[in-house]
Parts: C-alpha cells; structure tokens; sequence
C-alpha cells in the first residue's frame, strides 16, 4: 500500500518547499493539494457532503505553482491534484501547465480532476452548471490529443482548436495518469464508475470503507472488461481523514496496529494508496511539520 498525505497548503507558513521536503523525508509516497481559483461571496449552498465550506477555501495559493515549487525541491516525492476543476481551465492552458509540471519532476505527477460543486463558480466563469460533467469529459479528451499527437486538433461542444504545437510533451508517456475524484459512502457511484472504465486511468473517491470499496472496484473491473480494458491498470485511490484509521493522537503516538489492518483490508479490495488528511473533512488547519509527523507515526512509515 502506499500512502500520501493531503491538506491545504499555505505558502507562507511553514511554506510550500519545507512542507515537500519534510513530506519524502517522512517517507510519504506522494503529497496531494486540491483548488479553487477564486469562491464567490454568495453562495446559495455552501454545503458538501454535510461539511460547511472550509475558511480555507478563500485562500488556497495556484494548484500549479505551488506543485511545481514542491517538484523543484524533491526526487521521489508524487504529486497529485484533488482535485483539478477540470471544466474551469481551457485544455490548451492545463495541457501546457500540467505537462511542464511532469517534465519538472520526470514523471511524478498523478492529475486528479473533478467536476466542481459550486454552481456560482460555473455561471461566473460562463458555462452551465449542469453541462459541467460533460464539458469535463470533453476536456479530457482534449488533454489526451495535446499530450499525444504531433500537430493535435479538436472539435467538440465546449472546445475547438484548429492543429497546433503543443509543447513540451509530458515525461510519462502517453501522459500523467487522469484519475477521477467523486463523493462519500452515500454518493451514487454508478455512473462515476462508468466514466472511469472508458476514459479515465484512476479513481479517487473520498471516505469509502472497506467492504463497499470492495463491493464499488468489482463493478468497476467488470465495466473495464466490457469496455477492453485492464482493471489492473488503474491507479485506485482513496481519501481518508486521519480518524478513520485510528490516528487522532495529536502527540504522534503509534496507532499502526489498526492503520496497518485497516490498509490490508483496503488493499485486499484493490485500493492501492491511501491518500490522508491529517485531521476531520471540515478543518481550515494547514498541513504542517507535527500533523504529518503524527500521521507517518500512525501509519509506522
């Protein structure tokens, strides 16, 4: 099993190049960061999955450059985005930023995407809100062509381009890993899953347990074998707050007796990294030296 960490990453304090560092220096496989580009003042439901909208999400830095700082400063740590508001950025924009980030760090960044869950943010950046899983799709098509062909075009719904040089080209080929974040235990997962076996590389959904996990991934390998495709080759992560594991001890005193239960059981289902956050869903708490120290303590990395 390999493990990540995730939270809010503020730039100033203790600042993004120590926070990387001190992540693969803890033996974290990978350090994953979500975005919001702007949040409106108003906002009709500012409720997810029972959570209030986090203060934090006034002040969260550009996904990229903070990554990019990160990837500058490390060798082995990954890094992945949950997640990238897909429909909110222009293909030809992500295409060239997410592939200088890949080059950067030869490889090692994982593209989480999502469809975004505040309507205002959709109707201030001019596409419907309820076109906005579509217009996700057809982006990742679009990325697929800019990462892979030589002189790429596209003609679809939401986006149009005639052939152009896109460059540079991602270091991993045929390009960074898209992998599909989605919802809690009470989310309907079906589509989702759909979505996945034609046209994603991953899943990432968020504060699942074991059994319907297991229950989820063999609905999944079957629609991968119906669509041609290799379970096996989907990279399959989960997001769990700390508590879930057992790992709530603020001083970092071990819980790996159950972290290490909890991600065989995991593991058997066919999850294959745990991406975790240091505290409960609702936090605005930024990640720090002492919550990942707790967390690899929990997690006896």
């Amino acid at each position: 099993m390999k493990f990540g960490v995730t939270g809010y990453l503020d730039i100033d304090n203790p600042g993004i190049p120590e926070i990387a560092r001190k992540a693969e220096a803890l033996g974290f496989e990978s350090l994953w960061t979500g975005e919001h580009m702007f949040v409106p003042v108003e906002i009709a439901n500012p409720v997810r999955y029972g959570v209030p909208l986090p203060e934090m999400y006034k002040h969260l830095p550009d996904l990229f450059v903070i990554l990019a700082t990160a990837a500058a400063v490390t060798s082995k740590l990954n890094f992945g985005t949950n997640i990238c508001i897909a429909a909110q950025r222009h293909p030809l924009e992500l295409a060239k930023i997410v592939a200088t980030l890949d080059r950067i760090s030869k490889g090692r960044v994982i593209l989480g995407i999502g469809n975004g869950w505040i309507e205002e943010e959709a109707e201030i950046l001019g596409y419907p809100f309820d076109r906005k899983v579509a217009k996700t799709n057809e982006h990742i098509a679009a990325l697929k062509a800019l990462w892979t062909q030589d002189e790429p075009s596209f003609s679809g719904e939401f986006v149009n381009f005639p052939p152009v040089h896109s460059n540079p080209k991602p270091h991993r080929k045929p390009h960074p890993p898209i992998i599909i974040g989605s919802g809690g235990a009470t989310t309907d997962n079906s589509r989702i899953l759909k979505r996945i076996a034609r046209l994603a590389d991953g899943w990432l959904p968020l504060d699942i347990g074991p059994e319907q996990m297991k229950a989820e991934l063999a609905t999944l390998r079957q629609l991968c074998g119906e669509n041609g495709r290799s379970f096996d080759e989907l990279d399959i992560s989960l997001i769990l707050a700390s508590p879930a594991l057992g790992i709530t001890d603020a001083t970092g005193q071990r819980k790996s007796a159950q972290a290490e239960d909890l991600a065989g059981q995991y593991a058997e289902a066919g999850v294959s990294r745990l991406v975790v956050l240091p505290w409960g869903l609702s936090t605005s708490t930024a990640l720090d030296f002492q919550s990942m120290e707790m967390l690899a303590a929990g997690l006896d990395l």
